[in-house]
């Protein structure tokens, strides 16, 4: 649970440093759409951070689990609505198809603020795993559909978008965004609603996870394809940031593996974890300064190399 909490953590600093850079550095006429795109980070990183509180909260936290549960919920609504905002919001009638879902997305919002207990009738916080009990009827049914509904119609107008334009770097950064918030959807969906219909919430930390790969996925997006107009200065931090989260999160998985086939499967404490990670941030950031130790001694050794015949003798 250790690793998990600290990947999670590890995501939404990512996700939420994408969406600010990706605010900041846009150009003056992308400034809106990116701003929505800056919003769905944030809702995003509310959602991971109120998933690992839940995960980790225990029996003397049930007086403040309520309010990162309800938060859990309706930031999954929030990051829908300013996502497709980004994708639609160019089109039409992407203004009115967003206006639409937000208004429905804020009636389902105030009402699990309001009355929670039309989503769920309790929270258990145990040693052996925290769960929620849902309430499966109508306004449950309602939350699911509200998703049903959104996410498609994302896809959808990628998929419109990726047909209807005739520039390769356009068509190709709609492809990219497209399968990536796919299947990340597909994955969400599972973790996030089907196995808890199930009572199984162990694996809601999957969700966060699988939302990352959208993030890269955009990310690679507006490095390869132009997807968004970012100025150079921005797109080096962005590169930058993306990279070093990146080795971090498959630095740690690694570890955590090779550490658990080392000592029979047991996990290593949180103390460790959290050295290890700030150790390979140190690395990462110490590989310039590297670059250039190795660069003096290859020079020092090139100097001591025999130029002619009579350096030979």
């Amino acid at each position: 649970m250790q690793l998990i909490i600290i990947l999670l953590a590890t995501v939404s600093i990512l996700t939420f440093l994408s969406g600010a850079i990706v605010f900041f550095g846009a150009k003056k006429k992308e400034k809106l759409r990116s701003a929505w795109f800056f919003i769905a980070a944030f809702f995003a990183t509310v959602w991971m951070a109120s998933i690992s509180i839940f995960l980790t909260a225990g029996i003397d936290k049930m007086d403040t689990i309520d309010w990162h549960v309800k938060w859990t919920f309706v930031s999954a609504i929030l990051i829908d609505v300013a996502f497709l905002a980004y994708v639609i919001w160019p089109e039409k009638k992407g203004k009115l198809v967003t206006f639409g879902f937000f208004v429905v997305g804020m009636i389902l919002s105030a009402l699990i603020f309001i009355k929670p207990a039309l989503l769920y009738s309790e929270i258990i916080l145990s040693n052996t795993g925290n769960t929620i009990t849902l309430n499966i009827d109508v306004f449950y049914i309602l939350y699911i559909m509200y998703f049903c509904f959104i996410v498609p119609t994302i896809v959808l107008t990628l998929l419109k978008q990726f047909v209807k334009t005739s520039s390769n770097r356009k068509r190709g950064g709609d492809l990219v965004v497209m399968i990536s918030f796919g299947l990340s959807s597909v994955l969400v969906m599972i973790s996030e609603i089907v196995l808890p219909i199930m009572s199984n919430w162990h694996l809601i930390w999957l969700g966060p996870l699988a939302l990352s790969a959208t993030i890269i996925a955009f990310y690679y997006s507006i490095l390869r394809y132009r997807a968004l107009n970012l100025s150079s200065i921005w797109l080096k931090i962005f590169s930058y940031i993306v990279l070093l989260s990146s080795v971090a999160i498959v630095y740690m998985i690694i570890f955590s593996l090779i550490f658990a086939a080392l000592f029979r499967g047991s996990t290593p404490s949180i103390e460790v974890i959290i050295l290890n990670f700030i150790m390979v941030i140190i690395f990462i950031l110490l590989m310039p300064a590297l670059d250039e130790v190795y660069a003096s001694i290859r020079a020092l050794i090139a100097d001591q190399k025999p130029t002619n015949k009579k350096d030979v003798a």
